[in-house]
């Protein structure tokens, strides 16, 4: 994310299909963002539907503030096929280990899933790793297994992006690695950002996006380049790749 001043955000992508750079506004977006920094700051957690879940502490914004950093909050203005407006919410990432929380935007994958696959990899990595850790290291033995623990990592990585699917506004469906612009890598964390989650739940419901924005929350990162209350563009390595894909047809709509 880059730190910049509010006119200047900017939410847009390059979309290889229809050979065009697709973007929203942010203004009305951000006026919503306020609200929800109201929120945060009064009740000192997600919960947006059940206020009595105020007391769970696993919805608590207290762990932002901690040596584990804050994370990035978004909304998408909307409207219905009606007209109507319709405001969606997304933490980036997870919440304190929460996949989906009640009445955020949700996960694009499977936590089941995505953690079986993960825990299948361990199985073999752990090991491996034990194994290199009592070898001389620049041994040929040592070069042979951290060689085979980096393509065991690789192909657990390519397993957990092939189950990130994503749909734009005219309704084709694509994966990761087609989605995106670069093709020879997918950064980490890509498809966990605020705006992924929230396009994508808006072209499966049929929603017509109109405005989003995106603030930081929570301690400033030890950079100092993210800092509460600050609004952010969408990232230039995760999200600008993709959104190009994810925002194609929104025009039309």
């Amino acid at each position: 994310m880059n730190k910049i001043v509010s006119k200047d955000l900017s939410y847009s992508g390059f979309c290889q299909v229809c050979d065009k750079t697709h973007s929203l506004p942010s203004e009305k977006a951000i006026a919503h963002c306020f609200d929800l920094m109201t929120q945060l700051r009064a009740h000192c957690s997600i919960a947006l539907i059940n206020q009595k879940e105020n007391t769970n502490l696993r919805l608590s914004t207290a762990n932002l503030y901690s040596t584990q950093g804050g994370e990035m909050f978004g909304v998408l203005v909307c409207e219905d096929a009606n007209g109507n407006e319709v405001i969606l919410r997304a933490f980036s990432s997870t919440h304190n280990g929460l996949w989906n929380v009640e009445g955020w935007a949700p996960h694009l994958v499977s936590e089941n899933d995505f953690m079986e696959i993960v825990k299948k990899g361990n199985l073999e990595i752990h090991p491996l790793t034990k194994s290199i850790d009592r070898l001389e290291k620049k041994s040929e033995q040592w070069l042979l297994k951290t060689t085979e623990r980096k393509s065991i990592s690789q192909n657990i990585h390519k397993q957990l992006f092939d189950l990130y699917e994503v749909t734009n506004f005219k309704k084709e469906k694509r994966s990761l690695a087609d989605a995106l612009i670069n093709k020879k890598r997918i950064p980490n964390g890509t498809g966990d950002c605020c705006a992924p989650k929230l396009l994508n739940y808006a072209s499966t419901n049929n929603l017509k996006p109109v405005s989003i924005a995106e603030f930081y929350w929570g301690r400033t990162s030890p950079s100092g380049d993210k800092v509460e209350g600050e609004f952010y563009s969408s990232c230039i390595d995760k999200c600008q790749p993709l959104l190009g894909f994810m925002m194609c047809g929104i025009e039309d709509l």
